[in-house]
């Protein structure tokens, strides 16, 4: 029999390093409508571009006359990305650099990719129709799968893929750095999103360029943004 010391003291501290952070947030009060009639008229007149996407229209960097419905959008979300984010990652000045609109039909799904030249990445899912319409994969980038034997996804820590269920007004932001893919569409409707990047503020150029703000002539007064409630 084996025998147990009880008198033996573990005094631990646990951390964790090189993680894989994924913030989710649930949006309100966003013009999904307005955005998604955006997309679409978008699409209609502009060429798309084959990236990580199979099949479904992927844009080309969005042009620098958007709408202001959509400018707000992005002028917040990179407030939030700052002000809230900011506290967990140590980093407060990253700014929004490329954007783009993906509209994945039936069948069409992305296949594994990274955003390089970025930092943070995410997604903003504008329309989603009920039904299995694609989920977001984030893969883990080590070795593990390769250890873990019959432990595979016994729990967070044996996971070798992380899946994020798309949902109308979800927002989802990831280290640029993390694999990622999205499931095929397996509905009869369209999914549109908002893909982007957050940058580094003092690299930004032509390739990864902030958007625009608005201006407001006479500023309104508002409630100040609780982020802590997503």
């Amino acid at each position: 029999m084996k025998q147990v010391n009880d008198d033996i003291k573990f005094t631990t501290k646990e951390r964790y390093s090189f993680t894989i952070p994924i913030f989710e947030a649930q949006l309100e009060n966003v013009d999904n409508r307005a955005l998604a009639e955006f997309s679409r008229t978008l699409r209609d007149t502009t060429e798309g571009v084959t990236i990580s996407n199979r099949g479904g229209w992927h844009s080309k960097d969005l042009p620098e006359n958007l709408p202001t419905v959509l400018i707000e959008f992005l002028n917040t979300l990179e407030r939030y990305a700052q002000e809230f984010i900011g506290q967990y990652t140590g980093v407060n000045d990253l700014v929004l650099g490329n954007l783009w609109i993906n509209i994945n039909g039936p069948n069409d799904y992305n296949a594994e990719h990274d955003h390089q030249n970025s930092v943070l990445s995410g997604v903003y899912y504008i329309e989603v129709p009920q039904g299995d319409s694609g989920d977001l994969h984030l893969h883990r980038g080590d070795t593990a799968e390769y250890f873990l034997g019959r432990y595979r996804n016994a729990g967070p820590f044996f996971r070798t893929t992380e899946t994020v269920k798309p949902e109308t007004g979800k927002l989802v932001i990831f280290p640029a750095w993390t694999k990622h893919s999205v499931g095929r569409n397996n509905t009869n409707s369209e999914r549109i999103s908002i893909a982007f990047n957050l940058v580094d503020g003092e690299k930004a150029n032509a390739q990864v360029k902030p958007v625009q703000k608005v201006e407001q002539p006479q500023p309104v007064k508002r409630a100040a943004t609780s982020w802590g409630q997503w």
